[in-house]
C-alpha cells in the first residue's frame, strides 16, 4: 500500500540507496506522517552500539482519543533519516512500516498475519529486535512483522516516540532469543488423548468431530450448549487463538501418532501454516521438522479454488527444497475441517476429513518437534496429539496412504 500524500517528483540529487523504494517527494510529503504536538513523548540519543541481538521494547498507554502514534529509529543527519518508522493507525486497524530518506518516504509495508492488538486505553508493549537482516518487531509478546533494513542500522543515533501515547518508557537488552513472550502469548500445553483403548477400531468406525455447532455459524458468535460436544474448553470459548504455539513433551511425535488440527477455514482465505518445529522461538531461526501451507488460489471469476499446498523443512541453517502442489484439499471458505498430520514409517502424511491429501518424506526426525506453530486465515477449535489406531483384524491404521497400504 502507498501512502496517501500526492506523488511528486524526485529531486536529481535526491540520495536513494540501491534497494529504497521512493513513492513520495519533498518535506512537505513529509507532513503526513506529523502529529500537530511536534515534540516527542520519548527521546533519547544515547542508545549505545548497535549490533544483532540488541533489542529495545517501548511501553507505554494509548490515549483514550488516540488516532495514530509512531516508533522511530533516526539517524543524527541534516535531513533526519528514519531507518525504521513504526505508524500504528488505530481507526484502520493496522500497523505502517516505512524508511524515510532526505525528506522522501519510501514503499509502506502494512502486511501481517496477526490481528490488530492495539486499543485505545490499553498499555502496550513493542519490541524491536536488530539482526544482520531485518528488524524483528513484536506487539504485546506476539511477533507481529519483519522489516528488511532498507538503511544500514549502525547509522541509527536516536529514538523517538511521537503521538497520542503517555508514560513512555524503553528498555534496552541483548537477548538470545525473540520474542520476549507475555504469560498470555506463552505457549499452552497440548491435550494428549493417547487412550490405549484407542488404539484399534472397526474399520467402519466414524471419525469423531468435537466442533460444537454453535462454533461454526458465521452469522453470529458461538453459543455453546449443554448439548454440545465437550473439549477442553470452557462455555463461553470461541476456540484457541491465533498464532498458536502448542507444546509436546520430547519424543511424543513418532510412527502410529497423529495431530489433529479441528477448525474452519475463513471466509476469504488467502493461506495458512502449520510448523512441526523445535522451541517457540521466532529468532533464532527454529528447526522446523515439517511447514505445510496450503495456499488458496483464486480464478478471474472469483470463485476460490484448488489450493497449492507447499511443503518444507528448516534445519541446517535454511530451507530445504520446497515442495508443492496444486490439490483439491476438502478445505472450503467458512466450512470446518479436521486435518491430521500422521507419523509414518519414513513420512509425514496429510488428512483432510480422512482424505488423504499429500506427504513430506522425513529430513528431520519427527521425535524432535516439542513446539506446534499455526497461523493463518483459520479459525482453530482444538488440536490434539492421537493414536493412529489399527483396524480391527486389518494390518493397516485408520490413516493410511492408499497408495501404499493393502486392500482391505
Amino acid at each position: 500500500m502507498r501512502c496517501c500524500c500526492r506523488k511528486r517528483k524526485h529531486s536529481d540529487n535526491c540520495y536513494i540507496s540501491g534497494d529504497y523504494d521512493p513513492v513520495c517527494g519533498s518535506a512537505d510529503d513529509a507532513s503526513y506522517y506529523e502529529y500537530s504536538d511536534a515534540l516527542p513523548k520519548y527521546h533519547i540519543d544515547e542508545i549505545g552500539q548497535l549490533g544483532e541481538g540488541v533489542s529495545f521494547t517501548f511501553s507505554g498507554k494509548i490515549s483514550v482519543n488516540c488516532e495514530r502514534f509512531s516508533i522511530n529509529f533516526v539517524y543524527n543527519n541534516e535531513s533526519r533519516d528514519v531507518a525504521l518508522h513504526i505508524n500504528p493507525r488505530l481507526p484502520q486497524n493496522y500497523i505502517v512500516r516505512n524508511t524515510k530518506v532526505n525528506d522522501v518516504w519510501g514503499r509502506e509495508e502494512v502486511s501481517s498475519a496477526l490481528p490488530f492488538l492495539l486499543c485505545r486505553g490499553d498499555k502496550f508493549a513493542i519490541q524491536v529486535l536488530i539482526t544482520e537482516a531485518s528488524y524483528m518487531i513484536s506487539i504485546n509478546g506476539e511477533h507481529f512483522a519483519e522489516y528488511a533494513h532498507r538503511l544500514p542500522y549502525a547509522g541509527v543515533k536516536i529514538l523517538e516516540v511521537k503521538g497520542d501515547v503517555e508514560d513512555v518508557q524503553m528498555e534496552r537488552t541483548i537477548v538470545q532469543s525473540y520474542p520476549n513472550r507475555f504469560p498470555e502469548s506463552s505457549a499452552r500445553i497440548m491435550d494428549v488423548q493417547l487412550d490405549a483403548e484407542a488404539d484399534e477400531v472397526d474399520a467402519n468406525a466414524k471419525e469423531t468431530v468435537n466442533i460444537p455447532h454453535e462454533w461454526c455459524l458465521i452469522s453470529a458468535p458461538a453459543k455453546l450448549t449443554e448439548d454440545s460436544p465437550k473439549s477442553n474448553h470452557s462455555a463461553a470459548d470461541q476456540g484457541l487463538t491465533l498464532p498458536y504455539y502448542g507444546t509436546l513433551m520430547p519424543k511424543s511425535l513418532r510412527e502410529g501418532r497423529c495431530l489433529k488440527i479441528e477448525g474452519r477455514v475463513r471466509l476469504l482465505p488467502h493461506s495458512f501454516y502449520i510448523n512441526l518445529q523445535q522451541g517457540q522461538n521466532i529468532w533464532p531461526h527454529p528447526i522446523i521438522a515439517f511447514h505445510l501451507n496450503p495456499r488458496f488460489s483464486q480464478s478471474g471469476s472469483g470463485a476460490i479454488g484448488k489450493a497449492v499446498v507447499c511443503r518444507n523443512a528448516w534445519y541446517n541453517g535454511g530451507w530445504a527444497q520446497e515442495e508443492r502442489s496444486e490439490l483439491d484439499t476438502n478445505l472450503r471458505p467458512g466450512r470446518t475441517f479436521t486435518l491430521a498430520i500422521v507419523c509414518s514409517k519414513d513420512s509425514f502424511e496429510v488428512y483432510v476429513n480422512r482424505q488423504f491429501i499429500t506427504e513430506f518424506k522425513y529430513h528431520i526426525k519427527p521425535d524432535i518437534v516439542d513446539t506446534v506453530y499455526i497461523q493463518g486465515d483459520v479459525k482453530l477449535w482444538n488440536v490434539t496429539l492421537e493414536h493412529n489406531p489399527m483396524i480391527r483384524g486389518k494390518n493397516v491404521r485408520i490413516y493410511h496412504n492408499p497408495m501404499y497400504a493393502d486392500a482391505f
